[in-house]
């Protein structure tokens, strides 16, 4: 028995050139609108469960336990969530993993509420960050798939740098949305509205999946058949590009920490949030100019200008500059994170093999997440001194150079 595909979107238009098909074109309003609210609730979840955590009188440090839990779920669920995906199809993986989502937020609610412990508290946060559905991956997966059936590189060089830009608006409205609710409703009714929010968003998105089903890869039983070896995932050259993601993580979670440190020596935490969402910006502008401006050049070139950005950006928040400076060398490190961002998933779009898009797209998402918590730990390990507390984003900004130079020198793809 072989794998079918069934007709993509862009094959229904063969007038009009694949390369110069709109996204909305080529991949439907639905699929971009349901994909992008879709990926929100995720984004809320680590704030949310962070406040919801300490405004029930548990405090800070078991809140940011919980959300450390949340990180390492997400890292170890990730990759099975894709490979997933690759073997059952992407709509019975979403809707599985936002009903266990759904559960673990609940039992949150519950042990919280009637002190079940620590380690009941972390072990349910870990479930919720495990059954993340990594829909971004889902995306990134479908937008390769419609450019590899219809020969078109800029197609997925286009839906790439888009992809990057609706991740970080999630980045931006998740968290903000999460504090607002925690602060106006308080933290039980906060924590149901998130429910509510993840059912709905992710739900969404689900049922684009069944209503487009015709749209997507048939998945069949998980060995081709004679003649269809099945697909195997290669690590080696996913290195440079999952060190390039690592590199953008730790750059934003050593950046975030930094920011609360500095604001709250300074009396001026209300700060924080508005400087670091400079960040989020800069990386949303560089991944939607990269996919629209530059057409040829070397990746690895642009891995290395993103790493030296990153590094820029870094050094000049080490100087602990006023609010107006702090905000310009984060535009400028988010256009480096964006940079890295965009150029790497392009790579691992490219090597990755047509049936385990999603299980590269979300082995890329947990070098992601796996950053953050390292960049977090790092600079709060160095916050005593604040200016300290900006290193370990330079040194994500030098790991970053170091993954351009990985993929200069390394074998291209065939």
């Amino acid at each position: 028995m072989t794998h079918q595909l069934a007709p993509s979107r862009a094959d229904s238009l063969p007038a009009v050139p694949a390369a110069r098909l709109s996204l909305p074109a080529a991949g439907g309003l639905p699929f971009l609108a349901t994909a992008l609210v879709g990926r929100i609730p995720s984004s809320m979840i680590q704030l949310g469960l962070l406040m919801f955590v300490a405004s029930s009188g548990l405090g800070v440090g078991l809140g940011g336990a919980t959300v450390a839990a949340v990180g390492i779920g997400t890292a170890v669920g990730a990759p099975l969530v894709g490979r997933s995906v690759d073997r059952w199809g992407p709509l019975p993986v979403v809707a599985v993993a936002t009903a266990v989502q759904v559960v673990g937020l609940l039992a949150v609610l519950v042990v919280t509420t009637r002190g079940a412990g620590t380690w009941a508290l972390v072990a349910c946060a870990a479930v919720v960050g495990a059954a993340n559905p990594q829909i971004g991956s889902i995306a990134r997966s479908r937008w390769s798939h419609l450019a590899r059936r219809s020969a078109s590189p800029d197609l997925v060089r286009r839906a790439l740098g888009y992809e990057v830009a609706a991740d970080e608006v999630g980045f931006i409205v998740g968290p903000v949305a999460a504090g607002l609710l925690v602060a106006v409703l308080g933290p039980v009714p906060a924590l149901w509205v998130l429910v509510g929010f993840a059912v709905a968003g992710q739900g969404a998105f689900a049922v684009h999946l069944w209503a487009d089903r015709a749209q997507w890869p048939r998945r069949t039983a998980p060995g081709a058949g004679a003649g269809h070896p099945v697909a195997r995932l290669h690590l080696g050259p996913l290195v440079a590009p999952m060190l390039a993601c690592l590199a953008v993580g730790a750059a934003f979670g050593a950046t975030q920490t930094g920011l609360t440190a500095v604001n709250a020596a300074r009396g001026t935490e209300e700060l924080t949030g508005l400087v670091y969402a400079c960040a989020g910006v800069g990386s949303a502008i560089a991944s939607l100019a990269i996919s629209r401006v530059v057409r040829r050049g070397s990746i690895a070139v642009r891995v290395v200008a993103g790493g030296a950005a990153v590094l820029a950006g870094a050094l000049g928040l080490a100087t602990l500059p006023g609010a107006w400076g702090a905000a310009t060398y984060a535009l400028v490190l988010g256009v480096g994170a964006g940079t890295l961002l965009v150029s790497s998933y392009a790579r691992a779009e490219q090597v990755a093999p047509p049936g385990l898009v999603a299980s590269t797209m979300a082995l890329m998402a947990t070098a992601l997440v796996l950053g953050v918590s390292a960049g977090a730990a790092g600079s709060g390990a160095l916050a005593g001194s604040l200016s300290h507390a900006f290193w370990p984003a330079a040194a994500a900004g030098v790991l970053g150079i170091c993954a351009g130079v990985a993929l200069r020198t390394g074998r291209r793809p065939a």
